[in-house]
């Protein structure tokens, strides 16, 4: 007979079962740390995306010329009038110091091209000036103002990379025709360009035969009439990728449309290449060299991009670097983003109309939704009777809590704008919206801090003769204070970064002015951040990267205060 078999006692099981359980905590432990690894590596993803494109906004490139008020342009009559003056030719002023900066330009085009480092805004900015100051008429003064918002990108590389590059050894010039310039250097002066030049149509050549390629498998199965034309594409593309890698292999490169700018600086005169080997180079004159000595001093700047496919012309960029090498041209901070309201001109627009409307906003909501709050979760936790009613009102809410904000935009539409007839886009209706939308969180987070102040507190108030109300306002109040303001601030905060409420109430609206009453038409940072997004111009880009930089530390900042305080009032029972 076999023996039965001993039963397991239950520390030997538990002692089989530690293993188990301890791994179980070691991998529980690595999700958790996984987790907070790839939440902080979203959040620094996050931040640098923004901070990269934001940061450039920051500073921007002005231009300083000398610019005679010409009396004949601004008051002919010399009168004197301030109405007058207003009405001058400021335009023609800031364009004809353009003009005397560089005589060469003759053609209207080109006057054209050159007229565009200025915004038309520009004038304003020059007629106030003389119309404060009219005595400056007849004189000759420095103007200051900044470059258009395209000249700006592609001084700060956003246009198109542009690479300055040393010359090596000397070149000598010859003219070949009136517009033309031909330049001989020693062997292998260009050879680096030719390079740069090769490289660029094999990647290109590489990228035609992908696209064949894929048109190729997408094809498969399709009928016979799309299968032909699709052939014929790839053809094409085929036929092109193949020119351009013979191209890439010829001695002396003929530059086209789809190459990048290669540009000499000779002699402070730009050239620009359409032809070069490695110590031969020719091209049209964009801006005439001083003189036609052979030099050492020389270099090469690189625009990778073509001509046909940026906002800024080979003419322009060459303007702009002289400019900048006369030091007419110099980047500095940029106040104006902190000091003006919005504008059609991205070098001229600024988040001062947004942020004092965002402050106005705020106010309106603090003041409706702060008292309002707070003396609710007092009355529903310290002296409502426990019924239905209250029930009813404390389920709806918590359920308040959770609508979504744009819920509240239509309310707010639907009351104050068509039923009071309250003015559209105005900070005291935007504040009365993010108010009701505020108002759930302040109550539930005051009856938190309220509910968390323990019951002896209230027994001994009452037990030396206190009654219901001094308990609650002389001894219960000031020890949920703390709590009560951390959950504000915190609801302030999420108000402070809401949209789509602001947008149901007509303030998406344009506004130009910076706002001084509750009642005047304004924005809101999320809704000009919205605004800014929406636009084409790359320009803008970078400014609602920087809008969001400001709303981001504006929200951090309002959070840091409530856990300041937090910290700094809580009491521990």
């Amino acid at each position: 007979m076999t023996e039965p078999a001993k039963p397991i006692s239950t520390k030997a099981l538990i002692a089989a079962s530690l293993p188990r359980r301890y791994r179980a905590e070691q991998r529980f432990r690595l999700y958790g740390r996984a987790a907070i690894l790839l939440a902080i590596s979203a959040l620094a993803l996050l931040l640098f995306s923004v901070g990269s494109q934001g940061f450039t906004a920051f500073s921007i490139y002005r231009f300083n010329l000398p610019l005679q008020l010409d009396a004949k342009l601004i008051d002919p009559k010399n009168t004197a009038d301030p109405k007058v003056i207003a009405k001058g030719r400021y335009r023609k002023l800031i364009q004809k110091a353009l003009s005397d900066a560089f005589p060469d330009v003759r053609s209207r085009s080109d006057k054209r091209a050159l007229y565009a480092f200025s915004t038309g805004l520009n004038s304003v900015e020059l007629r106030n000036q003389v119309v404060k100051n009219p005595s400056l008429i007849g004189t000759k003064i420095r103007f200051t103002a900044p470059l258009s918002d395209d000249l700006d990108l592609y001084l700060k590389g956003k246009i198109t990379p542009r690479k300055f590059s040393k010359g090596d050894g000397t070149i000598t010039a010859s003219v070949p025709g009136p517009k033309t310039l031909a330049l001989t250097g020693q062997p292998g002066a260009f050879e680096a360009l030719i390079q740069h030049i090769r490289q660029k149509r094999l990647v290109r050549a590489e990228r035609l035969e992908e696209q064949a390629e894929k048109l190729r498998e997408r094809i498969k199965g399709t009928s016979k009439g799309v299968a032909l034309v699709q052939h014929t594409e790839i053809a094409r593309l085929e036929a092109q990728a193949a020119d351009m890698r013979q191209k890439a292999k010829e001695h002396t490169i003929h530059l086209g449309k789809n190459d990048p700018s290669i540009l000499i600086d000779f002699n402070q005169g730009f050239i620009k290449a359409a032809a070069l080997s490695d110590h031969q180079l020719s091209g049209s004159v964009l801006s005439r060299p001083t003189d036609m000595e052979p030099t050492q001093n020389w270099r090469s700047l690189i625009l990778d991009s073509p001509e046909r496919s940026r906002r800024v012309t080979d003419k322009q960029a060459v303007w702009a670097e002289a400019l900048l090498a006369r030091g007419h041209v110099k980047r500095s901070f940029n106040s104006i983003f902190f000091t003006h309201a919005d504008s059609r001109e991205p070098e001229l627009a600024g988040i001062a109309g947004a942020m004092v409307g965002s402050v106005l906003t705020l106010m309106a909501t603090m003041l409706a939704a702060v008292p309002i709050g707070i003396l609710a979760a007092i009355y529903l936790e310290e002296f409502a009777p426990k019924n239905r009613l209250t029930d009813f009102i404390e389920v709806n809410i918590n359920n308040l809590a959770a609508v979504p904000s744009i819920i509240f935009g239509l309310l707010g539409l639907a009351v104050f704008l068509n039923m009071f007839h309250m003015p559209r886009s105005a900070p005291i209706v935007g504040g009365l919206v993010l108010a009701l939308m505020t108002l759930p969180v302040i109550i539930i987070a005051s009856r938190a801090a309220i509910k968390a102040v323990p019951p002896s507190i209230r027994e001994a108030a009452l037990g030396i003769g206190a009654s219901k109300t001094q308990t609650v306002f002389d001894h219960v109040l000031p020890l949920a204070a703390p709590g009560i303001l951390t959950g504000t601030i915190i609801g302030l905060a999420r108000a402070l970064g809401e949209t789509a409420p602001l947008l149901m109430i007509g303030m998406v609206a344009f506004i130009a002015d910076i706002p001084k009453s509750l009642t005047s038409p304004a924005t809101a940072m999320p809704v000009q951040i919205y605004l800014w997004a929406s636009s084409a111009e790359r320009s803008w880009e970078s400014r609602t990267a920087a809008a969001i930089i400001i709303l981001l530390l504006l929200m951090i900042i309002l959070n840091l205060t409530a856990v300041f305080l937090r910290h700094k009032f809580e009491r521990r029972w």
